[in-house]
């Protein structure tokens, strides 16, 4: 070669550099993410980097062929990861289960002394992967378009070391080792596109168990897990809190009076307002029915809530007219009380100081911050 490099050598290598880069970016993005898919795959491109440097190296292709079956084996594992989603598939998946995890390393032992064990492990592995494939398509788009090429290029690359088409073994391991290259990246490319819109359907379950999708505010169970970690840190510090009840008091009247437009445009009002007048961001304020608003300040003890932020809240409320009916205000009612040391559960205290604001509401008391004693939660009814 006159001190040149071989090209089909350098092709080579750039194939070999390409299948490293996939396992690095596997990692990465399976550490970054938690996608075990993209470990499996990573281990399994890095078989396919071991099948190459079998070719490379002239070992002879049995050798190649029992190391190149794992590579099949751990794919079939990652698949199964890659449809877990997807349901009526129990038999499919413990078959494929059993020709990864079993199947296919015993017939890798026995390639050593045959090549025809390569082959039937071949042809198992694409019978199963094809019943899997068939019944899952349905439910795996558009990221299952990927699969069918990867599929289709590991295939050909265990037929092209089990029966070398091509006479000469450079020429033959570059074609062995361009169709593990475009498996890899397909695969990588499924698994991706798969793990972004697994990712984004569980964002939308978060938020849709975190956020009230009306009025933006947080939902009952945020509030009531802020609450318990308020009375640990109540319990070890004697940091105080203090939860209240914002009851919308005239929002049936302006439901009645105006229609009911009228009525959710207030409620959005109010969410704002009682948001807004929050102004720190350890604050939680939610949603907890149509006309009330639960709050927890953290931070400050009973006394100061009532003189400072429930009455930012009040007068919110009475600042501007609603935007729907401009001659009308927002009127609060709100109850509080510092969240307790004791085993009191957030429901249970939820629910002892709706009733007090039941008993106010019902009253037609002037009063529009009511203060709970401790005394006052321990008298409340059950």
């Amino acid at each position: 070669m006159n001190g040149l490099i071989d090209p089909q050598a350098l092709w080579l290598g750039a194939l070999v550099g390409a299948q490293v880069l996939v396992v690095f970016f596997c990692v990465i993005k399976a550490n970054a993410y938690r996608e075990r898919a993209l470990l499996l795959h990573a281990a399994a491109t890095l078989l396919s980097v071991l099948t190459m440097q079998s070719l490379i190296g002239r070992q002879p292709m049995v050798q190649a062929g029992a190391v190149f079956l794992l590579v099949p084996a751990l794919a079939g594992l990652q698949l199964l990861d890659l449809m877990s989603h997807a349901g009526a598939l129990r038999r499919a998946r413990r078959l494929l289960l059993f020709t990864s995890a079993v199947a296919l390393p015993l017939l890798a032992v026995a390639a050593t002394f045959s090549r025809v064990f390569v082959l039937a492990g071949l042809l198992l592995w694409a019978v199963v992967v094809a019943i899997l494939l068939a019944r899952a398509w349905r439910q795996s788009q558009p990221w299952v378009w990927w699969l069918a090429p990867a599929s289709a290029a590991l295939l050909l690359a265990g037929a092209g070391i089990v029966a070398p088409v091509l006479a000469d073994e450079l020429e033959s391991a570059l074609a062995v080792g361009a169709l593990l290259t475009a498996w890899s990246a397909c695969v990588y490319l499924a698994t991706g596109w798969r793990g972004r819109i697994h990712g984004e359907t569980r964002a939308r379950i978060k938020a849709r168990n975190t956020i009230d999708p009306l009025t933006g505010l947080a939902t009952p169970l945020v509030l009531n897990e802020r609450v318990v970690a308020a009375r640990h840190l109540t319990r070890r510090y004697g940091h105080p809190s203090v939860l209240m009840l914002v009851h919308i008091e005239n929002l049936a009247s302006l439901s009645q009076e105006f229609g009911p437009e009228a009525g959710e445009s207030a409620v959005l009002a109010a969410a704002e307002r009682v948001r807004d007048s929050m102004l720190r961001d350890g604050d939680v304020v939610a949603r907890l029915s149509h006309t009330r608003i639960g709050v927890l300040a953290e931070g400050v003890a009973a006394g100061e809530a009532a003189s400072s932020v429930a009455s930012r809240i009040l007068v919110a409320g009475l600042k501007e007219p609603l935007p729907a009916v401009r001659s009308e205000f927002l009127r609060f009612r709100i109850v509080l009380c510092a969240v307790p040391a004791d085993d009191t559960t957030p429901k249970q205290l939820l629910h002892k100081l709706s009733q007090r604001l039941d008993h106010e509401v019902k009253g037609g008391s002037e009063r529009r911050i009511v203060t709970l004693s401790h005394e006052d939660l321990l008298a409340a009814a059950p």
